[in-house]
């Protein structure tokens, strides 16, 4: 059971404000999965925060499953679900939702216009998933107490007025759903975040330190100044203006001990 004490003890962790608010609500979740024995879920959570909260889970021994849309979704739910509910691939249906929005002309819309129309409907960062934009129709995730109101306020994206389609997480479009990405061997000297961005965005050293500490440097989602900073297999990293890759398997030396590193850059 977790305790005062053992809460108390791992907020000591956490140095920002927000980032101790964030970890209490969370442990309040987990603490009345197990005091009630019912169902529990959070909102959507980033890259960081999924790392972060799933290392505590683990280490407090509470039982939690993380749904994720597929394999290339940032953005995961954690369910605290009780053993005496039986749920399959139809049970994240009645919590989560996908709404597919069709522009009435082709072709004019971009990933970033669908984002800043659903934002500017003043929701929440955390009832938004990820959003895929496949063939002219855009795919939102978002949770399902907030997809009527999406429904019937969001008229237009940009300039162009749109059909809004509410969709099952089992329907064929959402299973097929995927991210374009290219993948490609890079030498880099070492594993410093610096030195693997300059190489994919053809940057140079000096150039991407400025831009990282400027802020334009995110790892899993969390806002990261430091150019020295190593990367891990897995680790997604955006760059403003430049780009997303996906780290991969550091595949081999060479001869002069650099670095031979998969990596996946999204499209």
């Amino acid at each position: 059971m977790i305790t005062k004490q053992i809460k108390a003890k791992i907020l000591e962790r956490f140095n920002d404000k927000q980032e101790k608010i964030f970890i209490s609500n969370i442990l309040d979740k987990a603490y009345r999965f197990e005091k009630e024995n019912k169902l529990i879920f959070t909102n959507f959570l980033n890259l960081n925060e999924t790392l972060v909260v799933t290392k505590i889970l683990n280490e407090i021994d509470v039982k939690y499953y993380v749904y994720a849309v597929n394999e290339y979704t940032n953005k995961k739910v954690i369910f605290f679900i009780p053993d005496y509910i039986l749920y399959n691939n139809n049970f994240f249906d009645e919590y989560i939702c996908c709404l597919s929005i069709i522009p009435n002309v082709k072709g004019k819309l971009k990933h970033k216009d669908y984002m800043g129309a659903i934002y500017s409907l003043g929701l929440k960062n955390e009832m938004v998933g990820d959003i895929f934009v496949s063939n002219d129709i855009a795919y939102v995730f978002c949770m399902k107490s907030v997809s009527n109101y999406i429904c019937d306020n969001l008229y237009k994206v940009g300039n162009q007025e749109v059909k809004i389609t509410k969709l099952s997480l089992l329907d064929s479009s959402v299973k097929k759903l995927q991210i374009k990405f290219i993948a490609k061997e890079y030498i880099v000297a070492s594993l410093r975040v610096d030195t693997i961005v300059s190489a994919v965005f053809n940057l140079s050293r000096g150039e991407t330190k400025e831009k990282i500490v400027k802020g334009d440097l995110f790892i899993n989602d969390k806002n990261i100044f430091y150019p020295n900073t190593l990367l891990n297999k897995d680790d997604v990293v955006s760059f403003k203006k430049c780009g997303k890759i996906k780290i991969g398997e550091a595949i081999r030396k060479t001869k002069n001990n650099n670095i031979v590193l998969n990596i996946e850059k999204f499209c």
